[in-house]
């Protein structure tokens, strides 16, 4: 809709979206107040020397080898790929457009053109404000920026208060979701009202104001270079409007953000401290509650707002006297940051018994909401093992799956699809709340229905079982995540884990995966922790861990160094007996044995990774791999360039379980059992693609085909566990990859062919057939050797 009536007109709905961005990039302000009274973290000399030095050809390098090459373009049409394929020609004259934006502190005005892309926010997506502008920016431009957002990046954690988690190393959004969860919880239970406010801010990156974002990194300690540089990024910005493909306006901004610039959320985050920090000393002043989160030893943290970028979260009394200066607060940050926060769109939560909702309602002009409610995508007031906290998921995995029913799917797209697509739309909740047995079989269900159904509710059979579906590849599973396995290989992850009582049920079964490295043993509890021997010391030493006077003392507290000597000091409620004195001798051998380091810190170690650092699917591989066998030829089934389809096919064949008749038998399917490829034996699997006089012919061809003699193994498995070519990285080598497949799949569509169209080949054709896939097959791997038919019969029978 253009100025309230709707267009069809290209021109005149591109000029409308010009004007609205326009307006929207526009800041009219002159003069805004400053934040000299509240105090901000700031980087030290040594951070702005990292942070002005010269920039080197490796470091942007760097940034554009790993920068994803095949994103949309900007306005000088080149992608991230052009830069990557051709470093080493435009390596110099990139490298002198950084040696000059050092110098000069600034760059050529063309360099940040920008389009101005717009999806939509919603279906039916009609008017301006219901599109999301994207930045597509020039290449050269997003290689600047994002050597510069590496530099921003390392010094983000010593700036940004620990109430924000976007954008800053180390921490999580699952972090927020936990601390939003924990501290509600323990409001509840206290039995004090309060409320929650959830913030809505109006077009947040498009109104930051630029001259409050030089003014917050000048008190950030940034050095003038750098403002500069950082000003050059924002200021020089150029756009046009892309209405159909076609570029509409060319005009300049006055403020804002770009969604698309690599420097943009951190700058971001940088303008938001400023709440954060107004917000931190209203709660030392004691204008603010907050809430309180205790643990048993009496220690409180007041928590009074968490922020994920725009998304914002505070926490508060329930009072009218903090409702006010909360709506001080918001009117103040507007005015110097430019950043308005729409409390019509805001929320209003009581938590607990508060009377008076509807006065704090008015003073904030908020409207009123109640728990639960949803933060950051997860819910929130909710409790954590209740099944309708999954409904959503479970909606959102149903409708996905209802368009994807009404395809002609393969079986090698289906599970595709579910291990890109399905498996991953539950992850978010699972890493941070137990699955319930039953949602997590419902899960199931449609995965699995879906991998072996047909079209809407045609029945088909399940021909393997879930549970060697869900194994790892080598193993003979598909590599599908088991959703219970899955979630606690999460909700035990350092940065995705579940509710605090959860966290210590899975304690044990983590605790078996971790070694400790020791130091000063300050953090190792002497008796409980693993870091002397294989166990700990009160399993290894039980009678002396009774008799110990210290059971929670840590190693530190128990040893001192006289010199470079560490002596120990264990004391006991009692003297030491004479039948005692051999196990007591051992217990300190074992201990002078051990090397406690000065001034070294413990530190964990992840034993399943090879880094020692924990990997979410290192735990997942420990905790399916007793349920998994190691003897599947994996390789052999799902490496040779084959179409996925038929890679699944052989899966199954391998496993014995395509629906020969002896199969279908044992499914009470009434069916003769013979095998209608020699119209004599039963038909088994191994019979059928192996043993079965046709299917002999072709392997009898394929053997002269690559000149070998071979004697053939009982059943398929056995079959691809020795089906090792010489010179397999070769193009023969990967033919002869290929030949089981494509043999076992032309004797599978003329079994099936026979059966139910009652066409039959001869043998001869059988062979072409066989070979004429092969060849096609080669030709899309772009073998070489594989012009023709006759070219590559010649190769095979030559290299292999």
């Amino acid at each position: 809709m253009v100025n309230g009536a709707v267009s069809t007109d290209q021109s005149e709905i591109g000029k409308g979206l010009v004007d609205f961005y326009k307006g929207l990039f526009s800041d009219n302000e002159v003069r805004r107040p400053l934040l000299d009274g509240v105090a901000f973290s700031s980087i030290d000399e040594a951070d702005r020397d990292m942070l002005d030095r010269s920039f080197t050809e490796d470091e942007v390098w760097g940034v554009v080898r790993n920068m994803a090459g095949d994103k949309a373009p900007g306005p000088d049409g080149f992608s991230l790929a052009f830069f990557q394929s051709c470093w080493d020609i435009i390596k110099q004259d990139v490298m002198n457009v950084f040696h000059d934006f050092h110098v000069s502190r600034n760059f050529v005005k063309s360099l940040n053109v920008t389009f101005l892309a717009l999806i939509p926010k919603k279906p039916g997506a009609q008017e301006c404000k219901d599109f999301r502008p994207i930045s597509l920016v020039t290449g050269m431009y997003k290689i600047i920026a994002k050597v510069l957002a590496n530099r921003l990046s390392g010094v983000l954690p010593k700036l940004i208060s620990a109430s924000q988690n976007a954008f800053v190393g180390g921490r999580q959004i699952l972090d927020s979701v936990l601390v939003a969860n924990e501290s509600l919880d323990s409001r509840l239970k206290s039995g004090f009202p309060g409320v929650l406010c959830k913030l809505d801010i109006e077009k947040a990156y498009d109104h930051v104001n630029w001259n409050f974002l030089l003014y917050m990194l000048r008190r950030c300690g940034f050095s003038e270079r750098w403002r500069q540089w950082i000003y050059s990024c924002i200021s020089t910005v150029r756009f046009s409007v892309l209405v159909n493909g076609s570029a509409h306006g060319f005009f300049s901004t006055s403020r804002g953000l770009r969604q698309g610039d690599p420097l943009s959320p951190m700058l971001f985050i940088i303008v938001m401290e400023a709440l954060s920090r107004m917000l931190e000393r209203a709660v030392a002043g004691g204008y603010i509650s907050g809430f309180s989160v205790g643990n048993s030893t009496g220690v409180e943290l007041s928590i009074s707002h968490s922020l994920f970028a725009d998304d914002t979260l505070i926490f508060c009394g329930a009072n009218s006297e903090q409702a006010w200066y909360l709506r001080g607060v918001f009117i103040w940050f507007q005015a110097i940051s430019g950043l308005k926060i729409n409390l019509s769109k805001s929320e209003l939560v009581p938590v607990g018994q508060v009377i008076n909702v509807p006065e704090l309602a008015g003073i904030l002009g908020c409207r009123v909401a109640s728990l639960p409610l949803t933060y950051l995508g997860l819910p929130l007031g909710a409790s954590y093992k209740s099944k309708s906290i999954w409904v959503g998921v479970v909606e959102k995995m149903e409708k996905r799956l209802a368009g994807w029913k009404r395809l002609y799917l393969s079986k090698g797209g289906r599970v595709t699809l579910i291990k890109s697509t399905l498996s991953s739309i539950p992850t978010y909740f699972l890493s941070l709340f137990p699955i319930p047995m039953s949602i997590a079989r419902r899960i199931e269900k449609l995965q699995r229905d879906f991998l072996w159904g047909g079209l809407e509710e045609e029945h088909k059979f399940h021909l393997v079982n879930w549970h060697q579906t869900c194994s790892p590849l080598h193993s003979g599973g598909l590599g599908i995540r088991d959703v219970a396995i899955f979630n606690k290989a999460l909700v035990n992850s350092p940065h995705g884990v579940s509710l605090w009582k959860h966290i210590r049920a899975g304690w044990d079964v983590f605790s078996q995966h971790i070694s400790y490295t020791v130091g000063d043993g300050s953090r190792l509890r002497f008796w409980h922790d693993v870091w002397c021997g294989d166990l700990p010391l009160r399993s290894q030493f039980p009678s002396l861990f009774q008799l110990a006077r210290a059971p929670e003392a840590t190693v530190a507290d128990l040893c001192h160094f006289q010199g470079m000597n560490c002596v120990w000091d264990i004391a006991f409620i009692r003297s030491v007996q004479d039948w005692e004195l051999e196990m007591i001798d051992s217990f300190m051998t074992l201990l002078y044995s051990s090397r406690i380091r000065q001034g070294v810190a413990d530190s964990l170690c992840w034993t399943p990774s090879s880094r020692g650092l924990f990997e979410v699917r290192s735990f997942y591989s420990t905790l399916i791999h007793p349920f998994s066998q190691d003897s599947f030829p994996w390789k052999g089934v799902w490496k040779a360039k084959v179409p996925p389809r038929v890679a699944f096919f052989v899966w199954t064949s391998a496993l014995g379980k395509i629906l020969t008749t002896d199969n279908l038998r044992k499914r009470r399917v009434i069916i003769q059992d013979w095998c209608c490829m020699c119209k004599s034996s039963g038909e088994t699997v191994n019979h059928l693609l192996l043993h079965c006089p046709v299917a002999w012919e072709l392997w009898s061809m394929v053997w002269i085909l690559f000149g070998i003699t071979w004697v053939m193994p009982r059943g398929v498995v056995d079959l691809f566990n020795c089906w090792h070519g010489p010179r397999s990285k070769s193009e023969a080598g990967k033919i002869w990859k290929m030949t089981p497949h494509c043999l076992m799949w032309c004797i599978w569509q003329e079994r099936n062919d026979r059966t139910f169209n009652g066409v039959e080949k001869s043998i001869p054709a059988l062979k072409f057939h066989l070979l004429h896939i092969l060849l096609s097959w080669a030709k899309a791997a772009h073998l070489d050797s594989s012009c023709s038919l006759s070219d590559m019969i010649d190769y095979c029978s030559v290299c292999l």
